[in-house]
């Protein structure tokens, strides 16, 4: 009983020690060093809302000539082609410059 106990104990301390040399620990492999660059300042997204005044009017211009031509001759052909033209434009200015909308500030 006593020689198993010690031939136990002898492979129980082969194994660790073999685990432990063969492989290096976690910490000593990974190097934990901090670089300081100089910058304190921390940048901040700003984003806005376009307000797409330029494609509301183009489209509202647009959309009363295509109305007036299409719905018919009168006003009512006239008014619902710039309403419908003014909101398309103002959609497609949107999503044309959205990708500028978002900035970042300091």
């Amino acid at each position: 009983m006593k020689t198993l106990s010690r031939m136990v104990a002898a492979g129980a301390l082969a194994a660790m020690t073999a685990t432990s040399v063969g492989a290096p620990a976690y910490s000593a492999t990974r190097h934990h060093k901090h670089h300081y660059y100089g910058r304190t300042h921390y940048r901040h997204k700003v984003c806005r809302r376009s307000p797409a005044v330029t494609g509301t009017v183009v489209g509202g211009v647009a959309g009363a000539v295509v109305g007036h031509g299409l719905i018919g001759h009168g006003l009512l052909g006239t008014a619902a082609g710039a309403v419908g033209g003014a909101v398309a434009g103002g959609a497609v200015d949107r999503s044309m410059t959205a990708r500028y909308r978002c900035y970042y500030t300091r």
